[in-house]
C-alpha cells in the first residue's frame, strides 16, 4: 500500500490549558480526533513552559519530552534528575511519574508525545542537518521544526514547510530527510488494530 500523506498546517492547531492549568499547550494531533485529555490514545502537542512548577500527571501515559528551544528544563523525580535543552536527545519517561519541571535560563517551547499504556507504544527522533531517517511504521508523524522537511518513498516526495507537520499512513517504507541546517522530528506510533 503506498504511504498517505496529509499536511497539518500550524493555523489548525488547537490551543488549550494544561491539564494542571498552569499554562496553555498547542494540541497538533490528537487521536481519537477531538478526544479529551482523558480519553486519548496518543496526542502530539507543544507547550511553552515560562514557570518552575510540577508537571501534569497522566495515570498509564508513557510520553517523550523534547525541548524545541530556549535554555535548560531540569526535571525532578525526586530520587534523580534530568536536564533537557535544544541540543539533547527527546527523553522518554512515565505521565504518571511525580515530577517538577524548573526553567533556569527562562521560558523554553517543548515538544511533548503521549501514548496510553498497553495501547500503543510511541517512539521520537530527532534529526539535524541534512540528516535522514527511514520508517515503516504504519503511523507516523513528521514535524519540520526548522527549514524544511521531506518525504521519500521512493515513488513521491513531499515537502514539509517549517512550522508544518505531516500524518503519514501506510505500510510502504520512507524516508524523512531534513535541509542543510533544519531540524526535524519523526514520531513513530505503534497503534495495534486501528484502521
Amino acid at each position: 500500500m503506498a504511504m498517505l500523506v496529509r499536511l497539518l498546517d500550524p493555523a489548525g492547531f488547537r490551543r488549550m490549558p494544561w491539564k494542571n492549568g498552569g499554562g496553555e499547550t498547542i494540541e497538533m494531533l490528537v487521536h481519537p480526533d477531538g478526544a479529551d485529555l482523558a480519553a486519548f490514545n496518543w496526542r502530539i502537542s507543544m507547550a511553552r513552559v515560562a514557570s518552575d512548577g510540577p508537571f501534569s500527571r497522566f495515570e498509564e501515559i508513557d510520553r517523550t519530552l523534547s525541548v524545541l528551544e530556549g535554555g535548560r528544563l531540569v526535571l525532578d523525580f525526586g530520587a534523580s534528575q534530568t536536564l533537557l535543552d535544544p541540543l539533547s536527545e527527546p527523553f522518554p519517561f512515565a505521565g504518571d511519574a511525580a515530577v517538577t519541571g524548573a526553567v533556569p535560563d527562562g521560558p523554553i517551547l517543548d515538544l511533548n508525545v503521549m501514548t496510553r499504556r498497553g495501547i500503543c507504544h510511541h517512539r521520537v527522533q530527532r534529526l539535524r542537518n541534512d540528516a535522514a531517517a527511514a520508517s515503516r511504521a504504519s503511523l507516523a508523524f513528521a514535524f519540520a521544526w526548522r527549514g524544511e522537511a521531506t518525504l521519500d518513498d521512493g515513488e513521491a516526495r513531499f515537502g514539509i514547510p517549517e512550522g508544518h507537520a505531516a500524518l503519514i499512513e501506510g505500510e510502504a517504507s520512507f524516508r524523512l530527510v531534513t535541509s542543510a541546517g533544519g531540524i526535524a522530528y519523526l514520531v513513530e506510533i505503534d497503534a495495534p488494530g486501528r484502521a
